[in-house]
């Protein structure tokens, strides 16, 4: 009864630990574009710094609810009564209360806004939706996309017979029949399908298809536009190819809704991409299922990992079980010591199996690269730190089952701490082979046998290296004769790594067969594909690397970037201070040319008041002389329309609408005359500049300039004196006066 009670109270911290962490989970995947946002080992971190954050405010709660005047002692002594044995069973249950404490506290609002801070902070450290938006880019811009089967003919058909023979191009050749092939292809493989229920050949299985209409229902807004688009595409290509002489407006109006379409495709083939597949590997031989010119490498799936680790298993228990030589050892002894030491291997494996992935992956053509041994030696020390786990988690369950206190766990992982070599050296093994073996044209079975007789040599000297460390003291616990123990560890080792080894390069082998198919059917293409690892990042220097978009939106101008590069560059901005007019507040502002959002973006910097810096879309109007600096923000907008200058060194004029706050907590709409003049050659006073500053008349010069040619206040009309109301005979009757 003592260990069932034991039982029972340490499950209390297990449970409430256990459903900490669902609820972290849950939390941290809402909005659901989380999860799709990047890769599962990105996501599984950025839940697991939520949940590190979400562990102190646990424990405070538990310990308000146990010690403070809210806790269950007050409670039950105030209201109930008891005896104190039975406050301390109550108390038991506080890591469970305190679980569902912070689950409900977070539907108060201002507990809500300090989780959803946690949440942005862990977002942003998990790169979401960074590595989306990465590969949507790609996809984009850089991926061949080559479709198949029904998708190739429904394609021809829609183009052929809706349009023009000559729209139908699947030649990576960059003409404008080749993209609109492309557009048209991506939009009916996977938007397509969810207005006429026709099979996802690219889903593959039962949850294929349920990601597939998740991922449409959490991107239904994005998918309504790529529909509208997708509709005046095919308007505008069937003006376009059936004209004997296309406009240029038409040939840009196409362009501009191919980009489109083929960008907000691609958006949600990156998250259903990302949400289907964990690993890079398996994003690669999904991508090239659905069509784009990747070339997935060898893999090694869930299944074969499991399966490795249980032949593990079985064969550690059959070699202490039925070796000569060895002791008879009670069933659960024989299960911890095997179970640990699968799962060891299967840690080993999985390191090994990532870093060669990811060095074939880098490695061109036959040509010879130094091995990744830095990799390597990173992934054995990963898989030592969770062996060491392994070694103290699983034995301290099982002592605690059966009543033994940790101390007995801690001095058995001290004496056989020296067992960790082994992962850490299957795993350097492993890596080595797979690196150089897995893409190899020989046969399954030659390869499968080199890669067992390298691997097995490899654990024969971890074993023997191991059971001199530990010495004959912790050998005469399992083997009848201490003295010759070292050859049958070594031979036991060395076999597991024999099974091992032959398992995990048939497998690579087979998957390799796979990856020659996919590779021959990209090489008929004289285009060189860029593999997915080495697309540049958002944040990298686009304008080289790959194809920009070169037009904004409509919503923005649809203004071309040729006819704006010279509004790029650096500015000093200024204007009137809203708390004293007499003061001049002027900083910097940065134009540029963002890929991501292709359009013209703008960023203040070097601001006194930091607090206020801004940053947004540059809006230009077809046929206004004014650009629009615009910020959107949690439902705040802030505008300043200026001139456009028609030289680059004739300063920009006009006027500033946004919130002034002269009561602290009390805000007012303000407007101001501001001016923007281009930064050439050393970057002028900036700051809260006073009356008597250098720069301070230059700068009230060119803010009286702006009023009232390039702005103006419209004022309330003021009460007459007399009686009655003089009539406004000429518009100079009213005075001009500027807000600060």
């Amino acid at each position: 009864m003592d260990i069932i009670r034991e039982i029972v109270a340490k499950s209390e911290w297990i449970i409430a630990v256990s459903a900490l962490f669902v609820v972290a989970w849950a939390r941290f995947n809402s909005p659901p574009t989380n999860r799709s946002g990047t890769t599962f080992a990105l996501f599984f971190w950025g839940v697991i710094f939520y949940y590190a954050l979400m562990i102190p405010l646990w424990i405070v709660v538990m310990i308000g609810l146990v010690q403070g005047s809210i806790g269950f002692d007050f409670i039950v002594s105030t209201l109930i009564h008891v005896n104190p044995e039975a406050q301390a069973q109550l108390a038991q249950y506080a890591p469970i209360v305190a679980v569902l404490m912070i689950v409900v506290a977070s539907h108060f609002r201002e507990v809500a806004r300090i989780d959803r801070a946690a949440r942005a902070f862990c977002v942003k450290l998990a790169a979401i939706p960074r590595e989306a938006d990465r590969l949507a880019i790609e996809l984009a811009q850089t991926a061949g996309f080559a479709p198949q089967g029904h998708v190739r003919s429904e394609i021809i058909n829609i183009i052929s017979e809706n349009i023009s023979p000559q729209a139908l191009s699947f030649n990576r050749d960059g003409t404008l029949p080749e993209r609109f092939t492309r557009a048209v292809g991506l939009y009916n493989l996977f938007i397509g399908p969810r207005h006429n229920a026709t099979t996802l050949e690219f889903a593959g299985n039962g949850y294929g298809r349920s990601v597939y209409a998740r991922i449409m229902q959490m991107g239904d807004s994005v998918a309504t536009r790529a529909d509208a688009r997708y509709e005046e595409l095919m308007h505008t290509g069937l003006a376009f190819f059936t004209s004997a002489l296309p406009t240029p407006e038409l040939k840009e109006a196409l362009n501009r809704n191919i980009a489109e379409v083929t960008n907000l495709t691609c958006s949600l083939v990156s998250r259903y991409v990302l949400f289907c597949e964990r690993t890079h590997s398996g994003r690669l031989q999904r991508l090239a299922k659905m069509g784009f010119a990747y070339r997935p490498g060898p893999t090694f799936g869930l299944d074969q990992w499991a399966t490795t680790i249980f032949l593990v298993i079985a064969w550690s228990i059959g070699t202490m079980v039925f070796m000569p030589g060895t002791l008879p050892l009670d069933v659960g002894k024989v299960l911890t010591i095997a179970i640990t030491f699968g799962i060891s291997i299967g840690f080993a494996v999985s390191g090994a199996i990532v870093v060669a992935q990811r060095f074939i992956g880098r490695k061109e053509g036959d040509s010879p690269t130094y091995p990744p041994i830095a990799e390597l030696v990173v992934a054995g020390l990963i898989v030592v730190g969770l062996s060491i786990a392994l070694r103290i988690g699983i034995p301290l369950v099982s002592a605690l089952m059966q009543g033994e206190g940790y101390q007995y766990v801690l001095k058995q992982f001290i004496e056989r701490l020296y067992g960790v070599i082994t992962p850490f050296i299957c795993t350097v093994s492993l890596g080595l082979i797979c690196s150089y073996l897995g893409c190899s044209r020989w046969s399954w079975y030659r390869v499968a046998a080199l890669g067992a007789l390298g691997n097995g040599v490899a654990l024969t000297c971890a074993g023997w290296l191991v059971a001199h460390m530990v010495g004959q003291q912790v050998l005469a616990q399992f083997y009848a004769h201490p003295e010759d123990a070292v050859h049958l560890v070594a031979l036991s080792t060395g076999l597991t790594g024999l099974i091992v080894g032959g398992m995990v390069l048939a497998v690579f082998n087979e998957s390799e067969r796979i990856r020659k198919v996919t590779a021959e059917r990209a090489g008929n293409d004289p285009h060189k594909d860029c593999p997915l690892h080495d697309a540049p990042p958002i944040a990298d220097d686009l304008e080289h690397l790959m194809p920009s978009r070169s037009d904004a939106a409509y919503d923005l101008g649809c203004y071309a970037r040729a006819s704006v590069e010279a509004f790029e560059g650096n500015y000093v901005c200024f204007r009137p201070a809203f708390s004293n007019p007499e003061i001049i507040n002027a900083y910097l502002m940065a134009v540029h040319w963002d890929e991501t959002e292709s359009c013209l973006m703008f960023e203040e910097r070097e601001r006194v008041d930091a607090g206020h810096t801004q940053k947004g879309r540059v809006y230009i109007p077809d046929g206004r002389p004014f650009v629009n600096f615009v910020t959107l923000e949690k439902g705040a907008i802030r505008l300043i329309m200026v001139s456009r200058p028609e030289t680059s060194d004739e300063p920009a004029r006009g006027l500033i609408t946004t919130l002034s706050n002269p009561g602290g907590a009390q805000f007012t709409p303000a407007s101001a005359p501001i001016v923007l003049r281009r930064v050439v050659d050393q970057t002028p006073q900036l700051g809260f500049i006073r009356p008597g500053a250098p720069d301070y008349e230059a700068y009230r010069r060119e803010l009286e300039m702006v009023v009232p040619v390039f702005g103006f206040f419209a004022l309330a009309p003021r009460a007459n004196t007399s009686t009655e109301l003089r009539p406004v005979e000429s518009p100079h009757d009213f005075q001009l006066s500027v807000v600060s």
